[in-house]
């Protein structure tokens, strides 16, 4: 055999092992806690969508917020002792309303800079992130685009409080990033 196909053959053989351990290689469970919190979530996004499609198609703020109180999932009822915030976006990132409503709010704000944003609008999937407040707390934000057909109308975006999370589900930021909420 010459020097060429040996180190062809040796290079063959090592690309193949690599490919062997990483497709055996079983992904991780989710623990009890993460399956509960993508479960909750996925059941609230399913309810926000069907509540919020006429209502933003309108850019109606008053039948957003009232569309978001009458939503009020039961997981969205069990967490209201972990300060569980809603955005809801248009297909541009301008914030049409939050839940609950805070004086002097973000209306009007347009989050179409943030990276999550623009990847969720862009892709259609559900995309999530952590981010840092400037006291140093950390939210967990979940960003699902709002779907009429094939054309993204909106955005709902869920903040919860990562400290607040962890003790709700017991969810740590290596599993909260591993979630794939598109699944």
């Amino acid at each position: 055999m010459s020097k060429l196909a040996s180190i062809v053959s040796f290079w063959s053989i090592l690309g193949l092992a690599a490919l062997f351990i990483c497709g055996c290689q079983a992904k991780q469970p989710l623990s009890p806690g993460a399956a509960t919190f993508k479960h909750e979530i996925k059941h609230c996004l399913n309810d926000l969508d069907a509540a919020l499609q006429e209502p933003v198609i309108r850019r109606d703020a008053t039948a957003i917020n009232a569309a978001l109180e009458k939503v009020e999932s039961p997981a969205l009822k069990l967490c209201r002792i972990c300060p569980f915030q809603i955005g809801v976006l248009d297909q541009c990132g301008q914030a049409l309303a939050t839940y609950p409503p805070k004086p002097g709010g973000t209306q009007g704000k347009n989050y179409s800079g943030y990276v999550l944003v623009s990847k969720a609008l862009s892709s259609k999937q559900i995309q999530q992130q952590r981010f840092y407040l400037q006291d140093g707390t950390q939210l967990y934000i979940i960003c699902a685009p709002l779907l009429k057909g094939d054309k993204v109308i909106g955005l709902v975006a869920l903040a919860v409080n990562s400290a607040d999370a962890a003790n709700r589900w017991g969810i740590t930021d290596k599993e909260f990033m591993a979630l794939d909420f598109n699944k």
